[in-house]
């Protein structure tokens, strides 16, 4: 891939590593993953998206432990016309991004796309967007407003209305400065903080502000098997678009 001298480098983790416990107790045990979708893994969809897109160098697929030979046979079968890079997941999110981050300091980028394969409608505008967003803000996440009504309760009463205005429901890609993130992994393996759930809010904690990128009400993530029959509604409605 030709680059020029000054050009930022990009690349990009998708994560296929999750319990999906959820998923699996409906499935036997099955990576919802590799869960059928158009005909094809769901990870694949997202995968089709992160090759076409030329400003990414490199694409590491972190795959749980024990499936590293049929992610490589479904990604072969695809014949994508670029190169793959594989890393072993860990057993929490955390631990997954962190591994492909390592495999990716050798040689590292000036920025990472982390996206999650369990949300098959990645969309090539919201890969541009992270990538201008992240060299404004050093991180950045898709995201959407949020439309419900909240209330926080005190455990038995609902007790208090939360300002939707300035609620979003967060999504992936989330993308990030590689060594600003690299960093925040390295502190966090050395201090661990329970509660953090994301990638963002390591960098959050640490007092950085996150960039936004709007994302769509179709970038669901498939978790339960509910998910899963709207995620193929979604894909039959959206096919002319592919």
């Amino acid at each position: 891939m030709n680059r020029g001298f000054d050009e930022p480098v990009f690349d990009s983790l998708l994560l296929a590593a999750g319990s999906g416990q959820r998923m699996s107790e409906a499935t036997g045990g099955k990576n919802k993953v590799l869960l059928e979708l158009g005909g094809a893994p769901l990870f694949i969809h997202s995968l089709r998206k992160l090759a076409r897109f030329p400003s990414l160098r490199k694409i590491v697929l972190v795959y749980r432990s024990g499936e590293e030979e049929i992610i490589r046979t479904c990604v072969e079968k695809e014949s994508l016309g670029r190169e793959f890079e594989f890393v072993e997941g860990g057993r929490e999110r955390f631990e997954s991004v962190d591994r492909g981050l390592n495999l990716l300091s050798g040689d590292s980028p000036d920025y990472v796309l982390i996206h999650d394969s369990a949300r098959p409608f990645l969309t090539d505008s919201m890969i541009a967007a992270s990538i201008r967003e992240v060299q404004k803000h050093g991180a950045c996440t898709v995201a959407t407003p949020l439309s419900d009504t909240l209330k926080r309760s005190d455990g038995e009463m609902l007790v208090e209305t939360l300002p939707r205005e300035s609620l979003y429901r967060i999504q992936t890609p989330q993308t990030f400065d590689f060594k600003l993130l690299l960093a925040a992994h390295e502190e966090f393996r050395r201090n661990p903080t329970p509660g953090i759930t994301d990638d963002c809010m390591l960098l959050e904690q640490k007092g950085y502000r996150i960039g936004l990128v709007l994302g769509n009400e179709t970038n669901i993530k498939v978790t339960t098997p509910f998910d899963l029959k709207l995620a193929e509604l979604i894909y039959w409605e959206t096919l002319e678009d592919k």
